[in-house]
């Protein structure tokens, strides 16, 4: 189902769209319908990238345990380049007591 919609473009915008689609063969109605699909999927996908974000966030917080970003890289690029290597270990997000506290 598809519904009507009216947006007030800038001259200039309206003219700069026409051109596009006249040179990929479309016409101005299916390129904004595409245009705007894809700038949707696009925020869509920001939106999970964030939640997903946030929800590894908030099980770290949960757990207290984490990976070190130089074992996790190391790890990557050992598998990258082919080469076996052993999986990071995770340690504790408890701060370590200064050196000077026995």
């Amino acid at each position: 189902m598809t519904s009507t919609t009216s947006l007030k473009l800038p001259d200039a915008l309206k003219a700069t769209i026409a051109q596009v689609a006249a040179s990929e063969g479309k016409t101005a109605h299916a390129l904004m319908v595409e245009t705007l699909q894809t700038a949707m999927d696009d925020a869509l996908e920001r939106q999970q990238f964030h939640a997903d974000g946030e929800a590894a966030y908030q099980d770290t917080v949960r757990t207290g345990v984490a990976y070190r970003a130089q074992d996790v890289k190391a790890y990557i690029t050992a598998r990258a380049g082919g080469a076996q290597a052993a999986r990071p270990q995770a340690v504790s997000l408890e701060p370590a007591k200064p050196d000077n506290e026995a």
